[in-house]
């Protein structure tokens, strides 16, 4: 097995600190409960993705690549790193979004724009034809003599996964000075790409822990169905002898809500309790919806009980900041209680 002899490149602060959680943790009814801070692997204020790119960009970069072109909502958590990742390593970075061109620029946009990413916004494409322009701009520069590399939607591919294969031979070990290798870990799922590496990394370095995903997007057979089959192909880039059984992990998706990206009212409740319990900021289009799930879960008893809980905490922060009218009623509250 040869996941440590890989190509990477260093772009996130490792390890991410494990923290106890004991104030969530008794208001919704876990002995415990510990947050995996993802959030704070510092590229373009952190998040999970920075993993997965470790991986992709030293592939990139390793092909020669000049210019590299991802695709993803406006609000892309993955866009942003991505565009971030190209600026430290010199290269371009060209962003293809599936919306409208926005009437205002917010959250990971202002972000983008930043780091200098050239953004094209189709609103009729879905992810399949946004590849397809992205493989024919790149047909273009080609012929120019410029090497491109295209990632995919969240840097799900078998080598962005090697990114949370790595991530769970580091936590094993953090977990393991706390005497919690059984753990339940939880933690949103969107493109399955953190899942699918997550599963490699179970079989390889934590093999008596639960993967527990919450879907974001995707209905549950989907997400698995992608998660696997980007696992298989991560297992043979590193020749790593596992089996990827079909329950490897479990995946919710009764938590998604009206769709993708829009928020819910069980998110929102879940941002406003972990901060104001443990002074950790959630988003409400990944982790707000994670924790949902994780909250209504432990009150059911379906997860934590003699076992503990972790909740991988995979950033997107700066998203929260496209969706300050969903906060707007706290604000007003807030301030008519203090008003003098």
């Amino acid at each position: 097995m040869k996941l440590n002899e890989m190509p990477r490149t260093h772009l996130a602060h490792l390890p991410t600190p494990l923290e106890d959680a004991s104030k969530l943790a008794a208001e919704i009814g876990l002995p415990r409960l510990y947050i995996k801070r993802d959030d704070c692997t510092g590229l373009a204020t952190g998040g999970n993705k920075a993993r997965k790119l470790e991986f992709l960009m030293a592939d990139a970069q390793a092909q020669g690549a000049k210019v590299v072109m991802t695709c993803g909502g406006s609000q892309s958590n993955h866009a942003r790193q991505t565009a971030a990742a190209a600026c430290k390593l010199g290269m371009k970075c060209v962003i293809y979004l599936a919306d409208p061109f926005p009437t205002t620029f917010e959250g990971n946009l202002v972000l983008d724009s930043i780091l200098d990413a050239e953004m094209k916004f189709y609103p009729s494409m879905d992810y399949d034809d946004l590849l397809r322009v992205m493989e024919a701009d790149g047909k273009e520069l080609a012929a120019q003599g410029i090497k491109s590399y295209y990632i995919p939607v969240g840097g799900s591919s078998p080598v962005g996964a090697l990114g949370y294969a790595a991530g769970m031979q580091e936590i094993a070990g953090q977990l393991k000075v706390l005497g919690a290798e059984n753990a339940d870990i939880v933690f949103g799922v969107g493109s399955s790409g953190t899942l699918a590496g997550m599963i490699l990394g179970r079989e390889l370095f934590l093999p008596e822990s639960r993967l527990v995903g919450i879907s974001v997007s995707r209905d549950s057979f989907q997400c698995m169905q992608r998660a696997r089959k980007i696992a298989r192909q991560a297992a043979e880039l590193i020749d790593a002898d596992v089996t990827i059984a079909d329950d490897c992990a479990e995946v919710h998706d009764q938590y998604v809500g009206e769709d993708y990206a829009i928020p819910t009212q069980e998110g929102k409740d879940a941002i406003l309790l972990t901060a104001r319990t443990e002074g950790v900021i959630l988003d409400p289009v990944y982790t707000g919806k994670a924790m949902a799930g994780l909250i209504d879960l432990a009150r059911k008893g379906e997860i934590g009980g003699d076992k503990p809980v972790v909740f991988w905490h995979t950033g997107g922060a700066a998203g929260l900041f496209a969706f300050h009218e969903l906060f707007r009623d706290e604000a007003e509250r807030l301030a008519s209680e203090n008003a003098i």
